[in-house]
């Protein structure tokens, strides 16, 4: 349950049909069609990427996002990885950095057609970078046992937390306990975007902390509703 084929698609899109349209200019013997290029394609990817900068900013998805599953042959709840909005985002950046770059290497001398090799390969490693991260990308799991980050690459006992130094906070009281990679800081969420607001998730995992015996029924349909509730009434 890592990133959706859907996100791949939005992110290596707009990027692909920018460097075709361009090849295809350039093989046409017509750089001058470059212009009406850039004055159609130009202003829409500015526009997309100043939507996708405004999603970004919308993460006020609460516990209705949270599903039934089951790891490690025990039911659980999962907040899957959302990165449709960062797709959005950088699919339309790389596009517009991919236009600005192919234009630039059209101009004579050296500055210009040297910024625009560097603009490419800096493009090209965040979207490696990014693809690698969604690649790897996993939910997050509330289990009977524990937390399970990233898709179990962490996981988290109930042991190893406790009461914050203020109150309905949480904290890592016990990090020896922590299996698998290690987590430095426990702020799920903010390595991998998920499908639901921190906020949201931070109530979720403190609900359990404060009452042990509620965990016995995480993963259960009765428990999800009853979760989703609470939460929705301490939000209003």
């Amino acid at each position: 349950m890592g990133a959706r084929p859907a996100d791949y698609v939005v992110l290596l899109t707009p990027p692909a049909t920018v460097g075709a349209a361009c090849e295809v200019v350039l093989l046409s013997g017509e750089p001058e069609a470059f212009l009406p290029l850039i004055l159609v394609l130009q202003p829409l990817t500015v526009l997309g990427i100043v939507v996708g900068l405004v999603q970004l900013t919308r993460s006020t998805r609460g516990p209705s996002t949270f599903k039934l599953t089951v790891y490690r042959g025990e039911p659980a709840f999962a907040a899957l990885p959302a990165f449709r909005r960062q797709c959005v985002f950088n699919g339309l950046l790389s596009a517009a950095l991919l236009l600005m770059a192919l234009n630039g290497m059209r101009v004579a001398g050296r500055i210009v057609p040297t910024m625009a090799w560097a603009i490419l390969v800096v493009n090209g490693c965040t979207v490696l970078l990014l693809l690698f991260r969604m690649i790897r990308s996993g939910p997050l799991l509330l289990t009977r046992d524990g937390i399970a980050v990233d898709g179990g690459r962490s996981f988290v006992p109930w042991a190893a937390l406790g009461p914050g130094p203020e109150h309905q906070l949480w904290t890592v009281t016990h990090p020896e306990l922590i299996e698998g990679a290690r987590v430095k800081r426990f702020q799920p969420g903010q390595d991998v975007p998920l499908d639901v607001s921190l906020w949201f998730l931070f109530r979720a995992i403190h609900t359990y902390v404060e009452h042990p015996q509620q965990r016995l029924d995480i993963g259960t349909p009765e428990e999800l509703v009853r979760l989703r509730g609470t939460l929705a009434r301490q939000a209003t």
